[in-house]
């Protein structure tokens, strides 16, 4: 059992170090989403999943709802902020749902709607259980993604991902709770702001406490595996 607990505690550690590191290094910047660029993205992905697989075990997660563990790492927590309609939406919210967060921003034409694609057709895969989950899209870039910016964008994607805005430091209070980093990087080709951030995807749990992390570098397959884990 020490070692059991030992061996959980470090794969935490090694979460929190990747997320937090999220946003200033190639392995979850958002315009250096080759995740090195010397491996293929099927490779990328084949060794993420090995890894999530001995994470997973690690924890003490199993095929079954029942049997998954929340992760063991102090990610999440309260936030307050405005979604595409305009209404203010906290975290307690969503009490009683599951929620599949990423981080990103609506001007973002490589990762974001990537990850954001491949979380929601996740959700699809897995049918009548997969609407026990509210996928977010919580932005990085609050000056830029307004309410109606987002109301823009997010048909685009699917259409029951909710958007969430707010102040700068309302915005920054999430990040900070998520670990998430962002960085400006300068202008895209077409004018825009190119942000570097943290790029994880992250499974809550319906009382709001952290269940899983999933790099975007899974399959909608992958996804949908890992978190049908969870669902009651």
């Amino acid at each position: 059992m020490v070692m059991k607990a030992g061996l959980r505690a470090g794969i935490a550690m090694a979460f929190i170090t990747l997320v937090a590191a999220a946003g200033s290094g190639p392995a979850s910047g958002h315009e250096q989403h080759k995740y090195g660029g010397s491996q293929s993205e099927a490779a990328q992905s084949e060794a993420a999943q090995s890894g999530a697989a001995q994470s997973g075990a690690a924890t003490g997660s199993s095929a079954e709802g029942a049997g998954a563990e929340p992760f063991p790492a102090d990610i999440g927590g309260a936030f307050e902020l405005v979604d595409q309609t305009g209404k203010t939406v906290t975290d307690a919210d969503f009490r009683g749902r599951y929620m599949l967060i990423f981080f990103g921003y609506a001007q973002c034409d490589s990762i974001c709607p990537v990850s954001l694609k491949r979380m929601t057709k996740a959700l699809d895969l897995l049918g009548e259980e997969g609407e026990q989950v509210q996928p977010i899209l919580i932005t990085v870039d609050p000056e830029n993604d307004t309410p109606e910016a987002l109301a823009r964008y997010l048909p685009s994607i699917h259409p029951r991902l909710i958007g969430l805005t707010g102040t700068p430091e309302a915005v920054h209070a999430a990040m900070k709770s998520y670990k998430v980093n962002a960085k400006p990087m300068g202008r895209s080709w077409k004018g825009t702001q190119v942000i570097s951030h943290g790029s994880y995807i992250y499974l809550m749990g319906p009382d709001g406490a952290l269940l899983t992390i999933m790099p975007p570098v899974f399959s909608p397959q992958a996804m949908a595996g890992i978190i049908a884990r969870y669902l009651g």
